[in-house]
């Protein structure tokens, strides 16, 4: 049984329709709809069977598959979600060989669902080949494994400041879009941002309705760019508060630091 899902999954705001779920035990299983045309894309294929499943029980037919970076939990189950929909890949280069990309994408390409646009974003820093897809007429943003709520994904080989540019550059967006995120970690992140900053009560708030939600069963993947800035330790790390608490001088050896003490912390 699908975990029930924090946040709507579908926003009347947004001129896309949104279905969140989740995938093996904390992926993030997500389809968007382009309301104009009804094509509809799945965001990463953790595992096929379910997204399959997800949009019939919606009436959507898959005709897409946007890959946002190349980790085998979130690329595993494209071939078979293929063989399932005929859906085309769309993603990085470095997908290959779990998943061939009909299309490869990076910085700086388009790609149109119906009458929706997304601008691909080079997001390196968690992953060599991680783009983001950035709707921004949609105000809409699928960011993988570069924010999750309250949080951010682990770095692989020495990527500190490639990640701390991607998510600086995700930050920039306007407060109000919409962030699909790759993975619900958000009991933990938000026990570690309540350890980093225990005066902000933004983060004492939010980490309080993290708690009730994972007791719950509550899936939470969907978040804004304003909520982010406001209660993620990640996106914080260039305040002069936060950079003080660490006894750092440089927004990016902030991020650094705050990273490894995530790494290490068993809260």
């Amino acid at each position: 049984m699908m975990a029930s899902v924090a946040n709507a999954s579908e926003d009347t705001r947004l001129p896309v329709d949104l279905h969140i779920f989740r995938l093996l035990s904390d992926n993030c299983g997500a389809l968007v709809r382009d309301r104009a045309t009804g094509l509809c894309a799945a965001i990463d294929a953790p595992e096929a069977g379910q997204i399959h499943a997800a949009a019939i029980a919606k009436g959507w037919t898959i005709s897409h598959l946007f890959i946002t970076h190349e980790h085998g939990d979130h690329v595993q189950g494209s071939e078979e979600l293929v063989r399932r929909t005929g859906c085309a890949i769309i993603g990085p280069a470095e997908a290959r060989p779990v998943a061939t990309p009909d299309r490869v994408v990076g910085e700086g390409d388009r790609v149109m669902l119906g009458e929706t646009a997304f601008e691909i974003w080079a997001t390196p820093g968690h992953a060599a080949g991680h783009l983001c897809w950035v709707a921004a007429e949609a105000r809409l943003a699928a960011v993988g494994d570069v924010v999750f709520v309250m949080g951010c994904g682990r770095l692989f080989g020495d990527t500190a400041p490639q990640m701390w540019r991607s998510l600086s550059r995700i930050a920039a967006l306007p407060d109000d879009v919409t962030l699909i995120t790759g993975h619900d970690y958000t009991a933990s992140n938000a026990r570690f941002a309540r350890a980093v900053e225990p005066g902000n009560a933004a983060i004492a708030e939010r980490a309080d309705e993290a708690e009730r939600r994972a007791a719950a069963g509550t899936f939470w993947a969907l978040t804004t760019v304003g909520e982010e800035k406001r209660t993620n330790p990640f996106l914080r790390a260039g305040e002069p508060a936060m950079m003080a608490t660490l006894g750092q001088s440089d927004p990016g050896a902030s991020f650094a630091r705050l990273r490894q003490m995530k790494n290490d912390f068993r809260g």
